[in-house]
């Protein structure tokens, strides 16, 4: 068996073995959202060092996106959404940030938001072996917000 072939084999069963969705964490998006504030975007109780993001939609509902062998992703948002970059979770799982409203936003636009985190592992085992890839992933609720005039 060459390497490639090994290590698509590992991937594969690393694949295989990842956690699927689970609704561990809590969105709060704060502000008026008015022309000239900022909107505040805090998760917590995320996994820690994770990649997280708001995920934007304008109806709650449910969409299930599969994750192949992984399982799915189940999101409380009806489609179309998008996901916006939040930053890495710390090491309690916190992430916060900023969007600044501009004052020239004229129309008005009400949505919802839910927070994502994706984590990723890779482990070799001791005493040799293949190598294990895994991610796994995080939501929080679902909350509304208003973004401009």
């Amino acid at each position: 068996m060459t390497m490639l072939t090994r290590s698509l084999l590992a991937l594969s069963l690393g694949l295989l073995t990842t956690a699927a969705t689970a609704q561990c964490s809590t969105l709060a998006i704060t502000g008026t959202g008015l022309p000239g504030t900022t909107l505040q975007v805090d998760l917590t109780g995320s996994t820690a060092n994770a990649i997280a993001f708001v995920v934007i939609g304008e109806t709650q509902g449910s969409t299930t996106i599969s994750l192949g062998s992984a399982g799915s992703l189940v999101l409380g948002l009806d489609a179309p959404f998008f996901p916006v970059p939040l930053g890495m979770a710390s090491a309690t799982g916190a992430v916060s940030r900023g969007f600044a409203v501009p004052s020239t936003a004229t129309v008005g636009v009400d949505g919802f938001g839910q927070g994502l985190s994706l984590s990723f592992t890779f482990s070799m085992p001791t005493g040799g072996g293949m190598p294990t890839f895994g991610f796994s992933t995080c939501t929080s609720n679902v909350v509304p917000f208003h973004f401009g005039a």
